[in-house]
């Protein structure tokens, strides 16, 4: 597998478009409450650091990505690059959950394009004050 690299856009997104390789705007955000905002961006790094190490385990495991002709995401095809489309937040009656989206370029078109979407969501936990990991959804870009 290759080396993961984030790539990180300096364009705005004022109109908070949805980003993809071809418009590579700052991501997309969606914070269901001011408060949520402000949670994210006080542990944005402690966030992004298990957000990385969830990605690199995801693309890591042989059952869930691997070069076989009939899987989905094929390592072959992936670039390692990477970057993060969305960042948004909901809560349920218990927790304030964080959906990070990300996408991760891959060659199978013969050239760089957006490949496989990550969703990495994570809760607050309260009593630890810390954020972990509830699933990583993927999907075909």
């Amino acid at each position: 597998m290759p080396e993961l690299k984030q790539l990180f856009s300096t364009l705005p997104n004022p109109e908070n478009q949805y980003v993809t390789y071809q418009n590579f705007l700052t991501p997309r955000r969606d914070f269901h409450t001011a408060d949520a905002e402000q949670l994210f961006e006080t542990h944005q790094e402690e966030i992004m650091q298990v957000v990385r190490k969830e990605l690199s385990a995801y693309l890591s495991d042989e059952d869930l990505c691997n070069n076989k002709t009939d899987m989905f995401p094929r390592r072959c095809f992936l670039t390692g690059e990477w970057y993060v489309g969305e960042l948004a937040s909901f809560d349920n009656e218990q927790e304030v959950f964080f959906s990070v989206q990300t996408a991760f370029l891959g060659t199978d078109l013969g050239y760089p394009d957006d490949y496989l979407g990550l969703e990495v969501l994570l809760y607050y936990n309260e009593e630890t004050h810390r954020f972990e990991l509830d699933s990583i959804n993927s999907e075909a870009l």
